[in-house]
């Protein structure tokens, strides 16, 4: 029992007053390193956590300001692309008129331009008819001046006078006389 009661008393503090000064001391001494230590490191190391969390927010309110936008972007693209389709009918419509309207334009201008074209050829074409009216009446002159010579040369009887009347003519044709 003796050895059971040495060990209690060597845990039993004995309480003397050099021991609560070396306490006092002791606590006042980590109270003012904590003091030191709450100046010269907590205080900063709050600081630095605040500015980070200050950081932090405005990226969140920066990201959560750029989805919005992103949202109403999207909303927008997709309002314009369901808008596309209908502009992309009027474009395809106005550029049907216009190519209507241009081709009609063009077809005009090509009849006015045949009917042009047709009427200066009818005028050619009488042109050449009075011309050649002008030939076959020059011809005739000429054939109705060898039938004279011919006549007066021969001024025979009436029989060999209509023998060389047709075979004029017929030297001549009955197309010329026609026409």
């Amino acid at each position: 029992m003796y050895l059971a009661e040495g060990i209690i008393e060597s845990f039993i503090i004995n309480f003397d007053a050099q021991m609560v000064a070396s306490i006092l001391l002791h606590a006042i001494s980590i109270l003012i390193l904590f003091f030191i230590l709450s100046k010269l490191l907590i205080n900063p190391v709050r600081e630095a956590l605040k500015k980070r969390k200050d950081g932090i927010a405005k990226e969140y309110n920066f990201i959560k300001d750029e989805k919005q936008k992103a949202t109403e972007l999207e909303k927008e693209y997709k309002a314009k692309l369901a808008n596309i389709n209908k502009e992309a009918d009027m474009i395809l419509e106005e550029a049907r008129k216009k190519a209507q309207l241009k081709e009609r334009e063009i077809i005009k201008n090509a009849d006015d331009e045949a009917a042009r074209l047709m009427a200066r050829a009818n005028k050619e074409i009488e042109r050449e008819k009075d011309k050649v009216k002008d030939e076959i009446k020059g011809e005739m002159i000429e054939v109705a001046k060898i039938l004279a010579s011919k006549f007066v040369a021969s001024s025979i009887d009436k029989k060999a006078s209509d023998k060389l009347l047709q075979e004029t003519l017929d030297s001549i044709g009955e197309e010329t006389w026609l026409n």
